[in-house]
């Protein structure tokens, strides 16, 4: 079973070589390079002769991953970033799983925040077919996914921060919010526009648009995260029985939710915390989309 690898990049010149040390015993690497003006496609080519220039950015990325998907020749695809980085051994694993494998079309890895020891699963390892694809479900045009289901996998891949994300800092919001006005009815857009302006510190815009993903939202792991994100936002905005209320909306939503049930214990007061905090102690955060420690 061959293996292709599929990047697209736009000035990454810091953090490509490290990326694609990682990933060079695969049998094809395909960079798509979207306008780069640094020595990224020179990088490039010292490890691979399938470095491609002729896709036009169109702040769209499921559209840009589909294209690099399109020059891949391989059985199997991995998707990696040029800010990440496949842990040490992982090309025998992926081997091992591809060629032993007849019926799953695609697999999850581990990805691994390297800043903050976050941890959570994408689907990254997947067979290149035609149907498979990536996508926003519900449409968008940021926080894409393939459209196919996975199985779990003992791959891991660290990701980091690259220094590019400075040049257009403002990608992801700028893209949401046109996502939110495209696909208005795609709870999606809603939730990672939200978590936008929670990093960007903007707690009261984050809750009104929070509190809309959960009314139109069905996906409870996004919702329990919504939930104390929102339990966050108002804590930061002196609401600390609101946020008490948010967070225990959390908790009823998965109690296995650990960082739910530790910023519980956070907002009160001890003879309560001590109780929450043992609580805390029985979860294994089954059912958690990011598992943050």
């Amino acid at each position: 079973m061959k293996l292709s690898i599929c990047l697209i990049v736009k000035n990454e010149e810091a953090m490509l070589r490290h990326c694609l040390e990682s990933v060079k015993d695969a049998d094809e690497i395909i960079v798509c390079d979207t306008g780069s003006t640094d020595k990224t496609i020179e990088i490039a080519l010292q490890y691979t002769d399938k470095v491609f220039t002729d896709y036009v950015w169109n702040d769209n990325f499921p559209e840009a991953r589909n294209h690099a998907k399109s020059k891949a020749t391989g059985d199997w695809i991995l998707s990696i970033d040029a800010d990440e980085k496949l842990a040490t051994g992982c090309i025998l694993k992926i081997r091992k799983i591809i060629a032993n494998t007849s019926v799953e079309k695609a697999f999850y890895v581990n990805m691994i925040d390297n800043r903050a020891f976050h941890e959570h699963q994408m689907i990254r390892l997947f067979k290149n077919d035609p149907d498979v694809q990536w996508e926003v479900p519900g449409g968008g045009y940021v926080h894409e996914s393939i459209n196919t289901p996975g199985i779990s996998s003992p791959v891991s891949i660290f990701y980091d921060y690259s220094p590019a994300h400075s040049l257009d800092p403002h990608i992801d919001n700028r893209l949401l919010i046109k996502s939110v006005k495209d696909f208005p009815h795609n709870p999606r857009n809603y939730y990672y526009l939200g978590r936008e302006y929670f990093y960007r510190q903007d707690y009261f815009t984050a809750i009104t648009i929070l509190e809309k993903y959960i009314s139109i939202s069905s996906f409870n792991a996004e919702k329990a995260d919504a939930w104390l994100m929102i339990a966050r936002c108002l804590w930061l905005t002196n609401q600390g029985e609101k946020a008490r209320q948010a967070c225990f909306n959390a908790i009823s939503i998965n109690a296995s939710f650990k960082e739910a049930i530790l910023f519980m214990a956070e907002m009160s007061w001890k003879h309560n915390a001590d109780v929450w905090k043992k609580f805390a102690s029985h979860c294994d955060n089954t059912g958690v989309l990011f598992v943050r420690t």
